[in-house]
């Protein structure tokens, strides 16, 4: 059985130009199929699946440290470009949002001298949401080393990579939204090739995606972009590979890429992280005898232990002292704090602020409710009270 077709070999005769020529019922078969057929039922081909790169963005825009992870997101390509030479990648397939805006001629100019670099992957990209292919684009003219394929149609398109025995199947967006779902009807072809679908969505504006029809459908590998956090689904042959670096806050957990393995018969994934900095939620617990001094170094304890590298979304619970004001970010000027929000509550010494508040609506309050029965419904009633009186009144 070759590539689920019955074939009978029954003999072979001899050697023809230099090639085996092989008889099935006295009827000639191609050679060299017949070799290419043997070969790639046995080759693993080895593929590097990255999407949204984000290039040329500037993440957290305003915040110290933007410009740093402008170069990132472009390190990161040079990373990935480094992995696949020594690990002698097959293909580079990038699902999409390789940029974060239609690219600049410079821009695709400096892609490509990148691309140059690889010493054994061929490459195939298609053009996401943010990338997508405009009126004016400069991806619809320009002329990308032999080794690199766009598929820039609008409507479903592919290319045969002869030597990899694979066909990559995908199309490019042409404008920002894509609402139908063009991914549900598909079906890759039964004609013994490897065949490879490159697609890009998975939201209600972005090409919907049913993953279970999707792979029903007979692809090889699926290899998708657009969403950022990784879903790797080896049973499914299907993979968001996610994006190598974060690029907004909301992007939590590791970054990296997709390494596959392909045959006609097997897919193995595997997610390799190589992100170089985290979005990292904190949360920091306050005291009534907590100070801004002393969170300050409860901060900078939590955050060295994690890595300086990584940006912090700081959230300060628990209850603190009247005059102790939050409200401010603790300066850490090392540190990357991209989120300051304070959670805290006035810790109540209700006998201290009867006496500081005996001339305003917060004593009448505490002095009225105290004549109330002793209780749980007596403690809330209090706490919430007495906390709305010093919003009303100002932090006092």
């Amino acid at each position: 059985m070759l590539y689920g077709q019955p074939f009978l070999v029954q003999v072979i005769l001899y050697i023809d130009k230099h090639m085996f020529c092989v008889y099935n019922n006295n009827e000639r078969i191609s050679s060299l199929a017949l070799i290419s057929t043997f070969h790639h039922a046995r080759y693993s081909m080895k593929i590097i699946h990255i999407a949204d790169l984000h290039l040329g963005m500037h993440p957290d825009k305003g915040y110290p440290w933007s410009e740093s992870r402008h170069q990132a997101l472009w390190e990161s390509l040079r990373h990935i470009i480094d992995v696949a030479n020594e690990q002698s990648a097959d293909l580079l397939l990038i699902a999409g949002d390789l940029f974060h805006r239609q690219p600049l001629l410079r821009d695709l100019k400096e892609v490509n001298a990148l691309f140059d670099t690889l010493t054994t992957a061929q490459v195939v990209l298609i053009a996401g949401n943010h990338d997508h292919m405009g009126p004016r684009s400069h991806y619809r003219d320009f002329v990308w080393s032999d080794h690199v394929t766009m598929l820039s149609e609008a409507e479903m398109d592919s290319v045969y990579l002869e030597v990899l025995h694979t066909e990559v199947h995908g199309f490019s967006y042409h404008q920002s939204e894509i609402r139908d779902s063009l991914y549900d009807d598909l079906q890759a072809p039964g004609d013994g090739r490897i065949h490879i679908l490159l697609g890009h969505g998975g939201d209600d504006r972005h090409i919907p995606i049913d993953i279970h029809r999707l792979a029903a459908a007979g692809f090889h590998y699926v290899a998708l972009g657009h969403i950022h956090k990784p879903q790797i689904r080896e049973d499914l042959r299907l993979a968001w590979c996610g994006s190598p670096e974060p690029t907004d806050h909301t992007d939590m957990g590791e970054r990296g890429y997709v390494l596959a393995d392909v045959t006609l018969r097997r897919t193995q994934l595997r997610f390799i992280p190589c992100g170089t900095a985290q979005y990292i939620p904190l949360s920091v617990t306050v005291t009534p005898e907590s100070t801004r001094e002393s969170l300050r170094h409860s901060l900078i304890r939590a955050m060295s232990s994690q890595g300086e590298e990584n940006i912090y979304l700081v959230t300060l619970t628990g209850q603190r002292d009247a005059d102790l004001d939050l409200t401010t970010p603790i300066a850490l000027p090392q540190y990357r704090i991209r989120q300051w929000t304070d959670q805290t509550q006035v810790a109540l010494d209700y006998d201290r602020l009867r006496y500081l508040h005996s001339q305003d609506l917060l004593g009448r309050f505490l002095a009225e409710i105290s004549s109330l029965p002793d209780g749980p419904l007596k403690d809330k009633a209090m706490a919430y009270g007495t906390r709305a009186c010093l919003q009303e009144g100002g932090r006092s």
